[in-house]
């Protein structure tokens, strides 16, 4: 990752360049964007009383949001200590491969340990191989399988 480059929580400021990655991820997942839940989600990361965060990578030259991670703790019935999701990673497409995707995981996993929470876990669809290939050098595939209600 460039020197230009830094990984921080988003802030109050952030808002439009997070929204922009926001859209163009779930685009990619062929989710139709809605402001509603852009900005309720922004707002949750502000609010220090919910345990949900986002970061950006920023380039500082330009000042743009190259990518994105979103993620929160919960309490789990399997442990004692929370767990994190890793709900949401995205890098833009002109700045891929450069290890931004690495860097935002590994920036969860060191605030994930600030927390004493190192418990971080995350699922992709399984055609996203290109992800697959940075997760299985960051982290290893369990043999869970996720099923979800029907029609939600």
């Amino acid at each position: 990752m460039p020197d230009s480059i830094i990984i921080r929580q988003v802030q109050e400021g952030d808002q439009r360049e997070w929204e922009r990655l926001w859209k163009l991820f779930q685009i990619f997942h062929n989710v139709t964007p809605t402001d509603e839940l852009s900005k309720a989600n922004f707002q949750r990361f502000l609010d220090p009383q919910i345990k949900m965060w986002a970061a950006l990578a920023i380039d500082l030259e330009t000042g743009k949001a190259l990518g994105m991670v979103n993620y929160f703790s919960h309490i789990t019935t399997w442990a004692t200590k929370d767990k994190i999701l890793l709900n949401d990673l995205y890098v833009d497409e002109t700045a891929r491969v450069r290890g931004l995707g690495r860097q935002l995981v590994q920036y969860v996993y060191d605030e994930a340990d600030k927390m004493n929470t190192p418990h971080v876990y995350w699922c992709t669809d399984y055609f996203n191989h290109r992800a697959q290939i940075l997760y299985t050098k960051v982290g290893y595939q369990t043999s869970r399988v996720i099923y979800r209600r029907t029609g939600h």
